[in-house]
């Protein structure tokens, strides 16, 4: 292991003394660093929504990725100033954390603060179903709308957004306890869980394979640019992705589609095939290669279980059901057959089962270290104090929620239920590393609904319950949870002081909440704010005027996923070589696997290809080229989303799934 330099202002050891880095601070520098920088990453994380979409975010890994090519200078200067990469990795930790807070989360919370009172003129559901049941110190009050016109309409400036801040404070502080909350309760399961993940399970965590090349590189123990792999497919793809931008430019020049194809739907025009619905025909060629870094049986699954879901819409239909907007989960969340999203809580809720069952002996000696305060072996959080940490957020929000106004059941179910997806999803980013983990509009309201009905539900409490916790129930793209996790597992494999980096971490979800805010409120000064309430107010409007029992069919239908997951494992216990692993069905049974199925089938041929002809060998080539062709698609991703963000939002080139120009540019 390579040995690193002390620095001025830090107490971290070195790597050859094999002893965590740091003694319980993590160094001043980086984190001032990382600060001084977070701004950038949150802007753009929050106005160029297309980069941040998918598992491994653009802003935090281009971000790193500077800040290790300017360290790779410094070290040729003064080794003594460099950053070491435990530090590199606390930067991109905290930068990827702050940036998942920023994306979704903040995308979710803060244009609803305002929007309710601005357009209550023209929406009978927010004057009748949510103004009268707000919380004032959440949302602005319909008497104060005036007060946010200027925010509404736009076309002011930095300064005039400085001088009206003072509108915003208690909005944004109150947000930021509950998102904060939230993350805190994630980051100490994370804690808790950490050992069993990293080292018992030994899970792949195949996301974090370029940020982790990325600050070996600029630690100077990687030298990425001297692999002919790397290199040729990062300069083939840039290449590919830098002509592309111009002809957005200058369409006489040509396009080199690696985006959408086609759409399958189109090769089948009669029923009951053309039940599959869209099925977009995608390469996306950073996405495609992230299963290059996949287990092969879990590549399988996605892939087959994909078709499953397929064959499961032509199936119903052609029994005589019809497919709605039901079938995803959509914003009214009226359940529908074949019941994707039942089966995908069903799915997750048995993920969790399992991977609580898995880690039953190392849960036992954490119960022990929880109640005799043994510390963990590796200078990490206590146990006790991580257990502490998650029993006292979720009574904190269970005290927030009734005082909101929300029924203590509601808000107690709502809190478990979405830690328990979220223990689920994190476990399943470590073990698979999808490309992607869109569950649309799968969260704790759709459970609440199906197994308690509607028609005993006070509308009071719907409508705050809804309200305060909408962002829990949206699409997870960019789920924070899985993020930390991520961190904590490239701290272990740099010998980081694991109680740093939680402080770290913690600190990175205030500041991603607090900057988020600032930059949405921002943005509504200069480009205006528009009307983004219609899911909220269709969600609490299907709950209020629908009186509906507890639904029998759909709570079946989450047995039979949560039976599927259970039955899967065990075959996979018994049987060794059974190809179908729960996790592939769990993923398919949503929309997120949609966008780039046909790159990950692919992924999957080119693999088997070269495992069975060219071994570990080629397999480690493969790895290099995966490296190079998202980097180089990132770096390119960045040329186009700077030019878009200092040319009045210009329309350029986008790698991502959602283009800039539209889904299908």
């Amino acid at each position: 292991m390579a040995n690193f330099s002390k620095t001025a202002d830090s107490l971290e050891t070195t790597l050859s003394e094999g002893r965590p880095q740091g003694r319980g601070w993590i160094s001043l520098r980086v984190t001032l660093l990382a600060l001084l920088l977070a701004p950038l990453t949150a802007y753009w994380t929050a106005d160029q929504v297309v980069d941040v979409i998918f598992s491994l975010m653009i802003p935090p890994v281009i971000m790193t990725f500077v800040v290790a090519i300017i360290n790779l200078g410094v070290r040729k200067i003064s080794r003594r100033w460099a950053l070491t990469e435990g530090e590199l990795i606390i930067f991109y930790g905290m930068h990827t954390v702050l940036g998942a807070i920023c994306a979704e989360w903040m995308n979710i919370v803060n244009p609803h603060i305002a929007t309710y009172a601005l357009y209550a003129s023209s929406n009978s559901d927010y004057r009748n179903k949510i103004l009268p049941y707000i919380t004032t110190w959440l949302f602005v009050p319909y008497q104060d709308a005036d007060k946010f016109k200027d925010y509404r309409d736009g076309g002011h400036g930095f300064h005039y957004f400085l001088t009206h801040l003072h509108l915003w404070w208690s909005y944004v502080l109150g947000w930021t306890l509950i998102v904060g909350l939230v993350g805190f309760a994630m980051l100490c399961i994370n804690s808790l869980m950490r050992d069993e993940w990293t080292n018992r399970e030994k899970l792949a965590f195949p996301i974090i394979q370029l940020p982790l090349a990325v600050v070996q590189m600029g630690a100077g123990r990687l030298p990425l640019w001297k692999n002919r792999y790397f290199t040729g497919a990062f300069l083939i793809m840039f290449a590919i992705d830098i002509i592309n931008g111009f002809h957005q430019f200058y369409p006489n020049l040509p396009l080199i589609n690696v985006r959408f194809i086609g759409d399958l739907q189109q090769l089948f025009p009669n029923p009951p095939f053309n039940a599959i619905g869209w099925t977009p025909i995608g390469i996306f060629p950073y996405m495609a290669v992230i299963g290059f870094f996949m287990p092969t049986d879990l590549l399988f699954s996605c892939i087959f279980f994909f078709f499953f879901r397929k064959a499961l819409q032509v199936f119903t239909y052609a029994i005589g059901y019809t497919q709605s907007a039901g079938v995803f989960g959509g914003g009214g969340l009226v359940p529908s057959p074949p019941y994707f999203s039942e089966q995908s809580w069903g799915a997750f809720i048995g993920l969790f089962v399992m991977a609580i069952w898995v880690a039953r002996g190392y849960l036992r000696e954490v119960w022990q270290q929880i109640l005799h305060g043994h510390p963990p072996g590796d200078r990490g959080v206590p146990h006790r104090v991580a257990f502490a940490g998650l029993v006292l957020s979720v009574v904190a929000l269970c005290v927030i929620g009734v005082d909101i106004g929300i029924p203590l059941w509601m808000t107690f179910v709502t809190i478990v239920l979405f830690l328990i997806f979220s223990v689920a999803l994190t476990r399943m980013r470590a073990q698979v590393g999808p490309p992607s983990h869109e569950m649309a509009f799968m969260g704790p309201n759709q459970m609440i609904v199906d197994f308690a009905g509607t028609q005993n539900l006070p509308e009071a409490g719907v409508s705050r319950m809804v309200n305060t916790f909408f962002f829990l129930n949206r699409i997870h793209r960019t789920h924070p949870m899985p993020h930390q996790l991520e961190a904590m597992k490239m701290g272990e494999r740099a010998r980081i002081n694991q109680r740093a980096l939680f402080i770290a971490i913690l600190l990175a979800m205030v500041v991603g909440s607090i900057l988020g805010h600032l930059i949405y409120i921002y943005r509504g000064y200069v480009w205006g704010a528009g009307d983004v309430g219609g899911d909220v107010s269709g969600t609490v409007s299907s709950f209020t005027t629908k009186h509906q029992p507890p639904n029998i069919v759909a709570i079946l239908f989450v047995l039979i996923g949560f039976c599927v997951v259970l039955l899967l494992d065990f075959i996979r216990f018994q049987v060794p070589g059974f190809p179908f692993h729960p996790v592939g069905y769990a993923l398919a049974m949503n929309f997120g696997l949609d966008y780039f199925w046909f790159g990950l089938l692919i992924v999957y041929l080119i693999k088997l290809f070269v495992e069975k002809y060219y071994g570990l060998k080629g397999h480690d080539k493969l790895h290099q080229v995966a490296l190079g062709i998202i980097l180089a698609e990132f770096c390119a991703e960045t040329i186009w989303a700077v030019y878009s963000m200092t040319h009045n939002h210009f329309a350029t080139y986008s790698v991502s799934i959602n283009g800039r120009l539209g889904w299908n540019q």
